[in-house]
């Protein structure tokens, strides 16, 4: 008898009497702490950028080192007679995609309205820097109108034989690129000699017509081309503007909603990160295309064309709390927090940001939406009870 009474007694103080108390519930303190609203994207690298081709075979001498900021009248390279090699061009892969893209070919997207939109607001452009004086703005916007009417023409072709017949046409017109007479600097920038043969598809001008479903197959092989001798019409160089460059990817609807046109955000690559800001956001077959603008240097930035990267869209300090601890009471959001007698009284919370597992929020009080109403709210080091629901 006293064995079975001694079991009840020890069943009621480790079951029911903890369960009456509240001693076996799980609570959490909140403490201050950092909240960042991130995404793990791929992104990819726009630059404006002229490749520069050897206009002779020989042997080269550089002047400028890799990633070395230049002014317009700078001597790059020189390339003197004397080596003659009748071995293949090791570049002929990536002249050839250069070629190719000069002719019409294009990894835009294929949506002809859209094409013409852009050469519209390119043609504007080009009008607004005329009239300003700015004739090397309006030459390069007038290169990329003719660019983007070539891809059109290439897209609308019948069939594939017309196809050709236009790659033919403006590989006439365009060579394989720019091929000096001399090289000296013809503008101020950034000389890298890494270059993919993508140089003319991502650019500022081009950039708001990437195409995902093209792009995320394709193989960047970078090269670097700095070597001691040159075939004539190889690659060389290229001059990279610094002053803004951009980086454009893709998420998914559930996403989008971090983002937001001219707002703050950071980009984290592999050799730090670097600050910008949402430049556009634009609707791609069911992704969502984002494009941050940097004018801020990053040491590889002229080099790399395809990195995967961490975006940050918010930053905050404040109270955390977990999502779990959340749970809402007529339509209000708020936490249950211990008081001194040992019960859990419902307190409102005004939500700042989440990132799916916690939240930040407001300390002490916050105001309704119509600042009519100031409303008492959680603290530092208030217990809240975990799991309430």
């Amino acid at each position: 008898m006293l064995f079975c009474s001694t079991l009840v007694i020890l069943f009621i103080i480790i079951y029911v009497f903890p369960n009456v108390t509240g001693a076996l519930k799980k609570t959490e303190i909140i403490e201050y702490g950092s909240l960042q609203v991130t995404d793990q994207v791929t992104a990819y690298i726009v630059r404006s950028e002229t490749v520069y081709f050897a206009n002779q075979t020989g042997n080269i001498n550089y002047h400028v080192l890799e990633g070395e900021q230049v002014r317009k009248g700078v001597k790059i390279l020189d390339i003197t007679s004397g080596a003659h090699n009748d071995n293949e061009s090791a570049y002929l892969k990536l002249m050839e995609r250069i070629s190719r893209f000069n002719g019409g070919e294009s990894i835009f997207s294929d949506d002809i309205k859209k094409i013409r939109m852009q050469i519209a607001r390119l043609e504007n452009e080009r009008d607004m820097a005329m009239n300003a004086g700015e004739t090397e703005q309006a030459a390069r916007l007038e290169q990329q109108i003719r660019r983007l009417n070539q891809k059109k023409d290439y897209i609308l072709a019948a069939d594939d034989a017309a196809k050709e017949e236009i790659v033919r046409q403006n590989k006439s017109i365009n060579g394989l690129g720019v091929t000096p007479e001399d090289y000296i600097s013809q503008s101020n920038g950034v000389v890298s000699y890494y270059i993919d043969g993508f140089e003319s598809e991502f650019t500022p001008e081009n950039m708001a017509l990437l195409s995902r479903t093209k792009i995320q197959n394709l193989n960047f092989d970078v090269q670097n081309l700095a070597r001691e001798t040159a075939q004539v019409k190889e690659p060389l160089y290229k001059i990279v503007d610094h002053k803004k460059w951009y980086a454009v990817f893709w998420v998914a609807p559930e996403d989008i909603v971090k983002y937001e046109k001219g707002r703050k955000a950071t980009l984290n690559l592999p050799l730090g990160q670097v600050d910008g800001t949402i430049f556009d956001i634009i609707d791609d077959e069911g992704y969502w295309l984002v494009i941050l603008e940097f004018n801020r240097y990053y040491e590889e930035f002229a080099q790399i064309r395809k990195v995967s990267a961490e975006v940050v869209t918010s930053d905050y300090s404040g109270l955390i709390i977990g999502n779990e601890s959340i749970t809402t009471e007529n339509g209000q959001p708020g936490v249950y927090v211990k008081d001194k007698s040992g019960e859990y009284v419902f307190k409102p919370v005004k939500i700042i940001t989440s990132d799916g597992e916690c939240s930040l929020v407001e300390v002490s009080y916050f105001y309704t939406d119509d600042g009519a109403n100031k409303v008492e709210t959680v603290n530092i080091y208030d217990e809240i009870l975990k799991q309430p629901n």
